[in-house]
């Protein structure tokens, strides 16, 4: 069964790289486009304790001020952010998405071999106890497929069938077995922005106790699907498994508390992942939901 991963998720814009300090904040059309330096403009961050900052950009955000300002302006927050605010907002966010459904594309390199095709999925997810249930979309790789996994019944297995006309044979299979991996490089318990999120914190203690700045090294505004985002780049001193990886960039819509779309790529400059989320809905699920007997589901 597939083995998903979300990376990217919520926690994905936390400050955890190496960044020369008062490091560069940079204005581009696109990702790939050049940027250039713009003026420092004030903003209310300036000189507040991390709480404050914290409770600031939560309110921002929830209101639509943050996707109400300027491109500078936006350049400027994101900058007076410390590190731990983001990850101290980004915590507070997730205790409010205990269970949510959403929606990604993703494509990753396997085997050295980057998939041309990404899959389109639909998860459902609880973090305590960690359930999920995930279905591959029409019009991507492995349309059709499903899983369940629960962890209170059988945390290193999961419950699933493949996509297809032959593909509704159900069977449990290791999270981390064969077909797990032909799949993904990560196993499904890396699903979730909650995963994400922790380790990212993970990284961020692994620079701090190296001594090394953990601010994100470069911000961008960038026009992503015809949506204006705020792009966050971070390049760790090495890639896996010590980090996370070598380059990672996230794009953040300014409306919602979850990653829009993440990269990222390995000390070769090979991109090893890309992640796009589509929408992320709070949800409240029933026993049902992570049933494989669900009538719902073609288990």
């Amino acid at each position: 069964m597939k083995q998903l991963y979300a990376a990217a998720a919520l926690g994905g814009i936390l400050g955890i790289l190496a960044a020369p300090p008062g490091g560069t904040t940079a204005y581009a059309q696109g990702a790939s486009a050049p940027a250039t330096q713009t003026p420092r403009v004030a903003t209310p961050y300036d000189g507040l304790p991390t709480s404050q900052q914290a409770t600031m950009l939560s309110k921002q955000v929830a209101s639509g001020e943050l996707a109400a300002q300027s491109d500078a302006q936006v350049l400027a927050t994101f900058e007076a952010l410390q590190p731990e605010a983001i990850l101290t907002w980004a915590r507070a966010e997730m205790n409010r998405y205990p269970e949510y459904e959403y929606s990604m594309t993703r494509q990753e390199r396997l085997n050295g071999q980057w998939q041309d095709k990404p899959a389109r999925m639909m998860i459902r997810y609880r973090h305590m106890p960690r359930q999920l249930y995930a279905k591959w979309l029409p019009n991507g790789v492995q349309a059709g497929q499903e899983i369940i996994y629960d962890e209170t019944r059988r945390k290193d297995e999961m419950y699933g069938h493949l996509g297809g006309i032959m593909g509704f044979t159900s069977i449990w299979t290791a999270i981390d077995g064969t077909l797990a991996k032909s799949q993904s490089n990560h196993t499904v318990r890396d699903l979730g922005f909650q995963f994400v999120l922790s380790m990212l914190e993970r990284d961020a203690k692994t620079l701090r106790a190296a001594g090394l700045p953990e601010k994100y090294s470069r911000v961008e505004i960038v026009q992503e699907q015809g949506v204006r985002m705020v792009a966050l780049t971070w390049e760790l001193p090495e890639g896996a498994p010590k980090y996370y990886a070598k380059k990672v960039q996230l794009m953040f819509d300014l409306k919602h508390p979850w990653p829009r779309a993440e990269t990222a790529w390995d000390a070769d400059g090979n991109m090893v992942e890309k992640i796009v989320f589509e929408k992320a809905q709070k949800k409240t699920f029933d026993a049902s939901t992570f049933d494989p007997s669900n009538s719902e589901y073609k288990f």
